[in-house]
């Protein structure tokens, strides 16, 4: 079991978008979808080759290309926390009414809770519940590797000043969740290069 990712880096903000593709099946997934391109459909390989898109959460940097997804891969299905259905409902209070020249305002076809799975392929995807930076976000854990969103950056964390956002629940979930994982754990956040747990848990000044 393993995966190949693809890390594409999105205008206007630097906001990472990942696409993970289970290596037995050519299943794949792609996670926060600030970004839409040629490059991203041939790693993909066929329409029916993505199975899920992900939200870490959903603010508008991290959602803008999700209407284009959406109408190019009808059968995936959007992948959202339970607690970020508010945010990915409402385009004014996800940002994309008032910073993007398109509205995303969309149901999920599945809401995640915290310890669930999914299955791409032969690789689990499990979720991990990380409220700080929003109400809902979330990690994913799939074969050594966590998506962190803007939960955990490389020696930074999210910030809280936002609609949802709260310290204490960041700094809880960062010391009592992502840091009981295992160290060698690699990290790729919603903004700037991977990193892995036992660095953040070591030099990481803000947790």
């Amino acid at each position: 079991m393993s995966i190949n990712i693809k890390r594409i880096e999105c205008a206007p903000i630097g906001e990472n978008t990942y696409i993970i593709k289970d290596d037995s099946t050519e299943s794949c997934a792609v996670i926060d979808p600030g970004c839409h391109n040629d490059l991203i459909d041939n790693f993909i390989g066929g329409e029916n080759n993505l199975f899920y898109i992900i939200l870490t959460h959903a603010h508008w940097d991290h959602i803008i290309a999700l209407n284009e997804y959406k109408k190019k891969y009808p059968s995936a299905k959007l992948v959202v926390n339970f607690d970020e259905h508010e945010m990915i409902t409402d385009s004014s209070i996800n940002g994309t009414a008032q910073y993007t020249s398109e509205n995303v305002a969309l149901e999920a076809d599945i809401y995640i809770a915290d310890n669930e799975e999914l299955k791409l392929g032969d690789t689990t995807l499990k979720f991990i519940t990380t409220p700080g930076h929003t109400k809902g976000g979330m990690c994913i854990l799939a074969d050594g590797n966590l998506f962190s969103g803007d939960t955990l950056f490389f020696r930074s964390v999210g910030r809280t000043d936002l609609y949802g956002g709260n310290w204490g629940d960041l700094k809880d979930s960062i010391q009592n969740k992502l840091f009981k994982l295992d160290g060698n754990t690699i990290v790729y956040p919603g903004h700037g290069p991977s990193t892995t747990i036992d660095l953040e848990m070591r030099e990481n000044p803000f947790v």
